[in-house]
């Protein structure tokens, strides 16, 4: 069974996302916009509810994807010997 291109994409920039949020490079600020977004995501406290049918969920996935989005614009340092 073959994984899906899209997938694949999907998760090299999650990937990506880590080694932003955890390169010593990268500015406190948007460290801060990173994980404040992700408490926020597995936070029980939403903007809308969970038991709002979809958008209860839709919410959460959308911010996420946001952040991880935003992340890869950001660039990683290259590890030159």
């Amino acid at each position: 069974m073959q994984i899906p291109p899209q997938l694949t994409r999907v998760w090299q920039m999650v990937v990506h996302a880590k080694g932003v949020f955890f390169s010593p490079t990268t500015p406190l600020s948007v460290k801060i916009v990173l994980a404040a977004g992700m408490l926020y995501a597995l936070s029980p406290y939403d903007l809308i509810p969970e038991w709002v049918p979809v958008l209860g969920v839709m919410d959460d996935l959308a911010l996420v994807a946001l952040l991880i989005a935003w992340a890869n614009r950001f660039s990683l340092p290259t590890n030159r010997k």
